[in-house]
């Protein structure tokens, strides 16, 4: 059957990105000498004389990103994209459709007034830490290019979801990345905000404040205002954010890919293979985790690397029962999280390793300030207390994740739970998408009999899921048993 091929350049707006940061340096002395002269009749023709090779070396680099715009080609049709570039050698690749594990096509607020896209191709022809093609279209042809691919892929609907858009709004506003500290914290700062000497207090303010800050200045020092300012706009910035990337998220399952398309203000399109799919991770903050909500994310080749780790979502944050829905259909190969191997109480200590040393940074440095300069203390006092809050927070996830943290396998799929960080994290994935097991012992360690799991799983950048605290002979034996190859050393690096 003939086929339509389209055959085209890239976007006119990637002649922006062709250009370095040095044109922009030259413009700055170009436009202040400019500026320097007098405005009589013959400044221009003084500018000219003094710029001209300023003027000659910014033609020469938008002429050169022009060339460079010029040999990029690309052409696809129902079958394949190929892309030609180079100015002296020629340099051709070809992707079949077949073999492309993500397409994502994003679109962020300039793109669109300009109608431009950003076209990343992803497969799994080697490790790479973005896609293995990336290149800016006109929007026409990066909806035809994206028809192209979901023409040749298999056409069966068998499930569609949609986020209610009341929850995703409750749930940004109580679980954005922010939040989960920011209630604590402001309460924690007007606390703390009592110490602080008035006189201090009064040098701090400056004259230009607004009446509005002087009032408020009454009840909260200044510097602590500011703190729960950036604090409080964080979580706004993060809440909106989520907004925006994720309204109007629309997941379709067929049998052979997932569609994923989202966004408010910009616009994000990705196809993915399903049967390339690492793993699913659910992600869980401290609140959600006592709440019971998550959001559901995988792991492809491509999928996330070109962009924010939120795209790596396959469904925003919701409830538990509505993630396990979407995972008994979207996956129903996946069986339900098991855990076999857990957590040894006697490594409990070794969780609150990490907070403790964090804590103790910022309290060595109010020790040492404070003896050098005693006068300061109505400041490092907070400021103390202001930075010690993380890791108390820390502590706090590490205690939930004493319990939760372990290992288990159910029909040839294998379930780590785990924390990172503040994060809480449940990975499901197929056993032959391990690709290293690993088991170590710190001195401390060989002490209680415990050890640390390590497990890498294939990824397009290296990925590896830490499980702390098991036992070793356990482990050992749980390990044999499920035939992993083990890699064994008692002097981890």
């Amino acid at each position: 059957m003939q086929t339509t091929e389209t055959v085209g350049r890239q976007h006119p707006v990637r002649l922006l990105s062709y250009t370095t940061r040095y044109f922009w340096l030259l413009l700055i002395p170009l436009a202040r000498s400019l500026y320097s002269l007098s405005f009589q009749f013959d400044a221009l023709r003084v500018w000219l004389r003094g710029a001209w090779l300023d003027l000659m070396v910014l033609l020469a680099i938008i002429c050169f990103a022009w060339l460079r715009w010029l040999c990029v080609w690309f052409s696809f049709d129902s079958e394949k994209i190929v892309l030609r570039r180079g100015l002296y050698v020629s340099v051709e690749d070809t992707v079949f459709y077949s073999q492309i594990t993500t397409l994502s096509i994003k679109q962020g607020v300039l793109y669109r007034m300009l109608g431009a896209c950003t076209v990343a191709i992803a497969t799994n022809a080697g490790v790479f830490d973005s896609a293995d093609v990336t290149i800016t279209m006109r929007r026409a042809d990066a909806d035809r290019l994206y028809a192209a691919v979901k023409g040749s892929r298999q056409k069966s609907l068998n499930y569609s979801v949609s986020p209610n858009k009341l929850r995703l709004i409750l749930f940004s506003m109580l679980f954005s990345s922010a939040l989960s500290g920011v209630l604590i914290i402001i309460a924690l700062l007007i606390e703390t905000g009592q110490v602080f000497d008035r006189e201090i207090e009064a040098r701090l303010l400056l004259d230009t404040l607004t009446e509005a800050v002087n009032r408020a200045a009454m009840y909260v020092p200044p510097i602590i205002s500011v703190i729960i300012i950036v604090v409080s706009g964080a979580w706004a910035l993060s809440f909106i954010s989520n907004l925006f990337v994720f309204w109007g998220f629309v997941l379709t399952k067929c049998s052979d890919s997932l569609y994923v398309k989202s966004g408010l203000l910009t616009r994000n399109r990705h196809i993915i293979l399903r049967e390339k799919i690492n793993y699913i991770d659910l992600k869980q903050s401290f609140l959600a985790k006592v709440f019971n909500v998550s959001s559901l994310h995988l792991n492809c080749a491509g999928y996330g690397s070109s962009g924010r780790d939120e795209m790596t979502v396959v469904l925003p944050i919701t409830t538990r029962k509505e993630i396990n829905g979407a995972i008994k259909e979207v996956f129903p190969e996946y069986p339900r999280p098991r855990i076999e191997l857990k957590t040894d109480p006697r490594s409990y200590g070794g969780f609150y390793l990490h907070p403790v040393l964090f804590a103790a940074l910022p309290v060595c440095g109010f020790v040492v300030i404070y003896y050098l300069l005693p006068e300061w203390f109505s400041f490092l006092y907070p400021a103390m207390a202001i930075t010690v809050f993380p890791a108390i927070w820390l502590a706090v996830c590490r205690t939930l994740s004493m319990f939760i943290t372990g290992i288990g396998m159910n029909d040839g799929y294998v379930t780590i739970r785990y924390s990172r960080l503040f994060t809480f994290h449940t990975v499901i994935t197929p056993k032959d998408r391990i690709v290293k097991v690993y088991l170590r012992q710190s001195p401390f360690q060989r002490i209680s009999g415990s050890c640390t799991l390590l497990i890498y799983t294939t990824s397009d950048k290296k990925v590896r899921h830490k499980i702390y605290g098991l036992r070793l002979q356990k482990a050992l034996r749980w390990l044999d048993s499920n035939g992993f190859d083990l890699y064994y050393t008692e002097n981890p690096k």
